[in-house]
């Protein structure tokens, strides 16, 4: 799943996941993320971050510093004890920003 970081509340990122929805995602777990940037959460590839439970909204993230919560529906795929690979992608990063800068170039030219 592929998300992106709108802002950050304390100690939470607030990610959308498409038009108007979002979910939250613990800071520590993305530490070098900046608003505007993709994140990809990968359910099954090999991570030192696993998923120890879920309840009725959010999926425990299990990582070598402590257990954290996020969003049920930004790891609709996790299955307790796997593993859930977050990383940044600053390729996708860099594709929806020069994507803005064009759509803002037309808008002004």
């Amino acid at each position: 799943m592929k998300v992106i970081i709108d802002r950050f509340e304390g100690a939470m990122a607030i990610a959308e996941i498409s038009e108007g929805k979002t979910g939250n995602l613990p800071r520590i777990l993305i530490p070098d993320a900046k608003e505007g940037d993709c994140i990809e959460i990968i359910a099954g590839a090999p991570s030192r971050f696993f998923a120890a439970d879920k309840d009725n909204d959010l999926i425990y993230i299990l990582t070598p510093k402590g257990k954290y919560a996020m969003s049920k529906n930004l790891g609709k795929d996790v299955k307790i004890g796997s593993p859930v690979f977050i990383r940044l992608s600053a390729k996708t990063t860099e594709k929806r920003k020069k994507k803005i800068q064009s759509l803002t170039n037309d808008l002004f030219s």
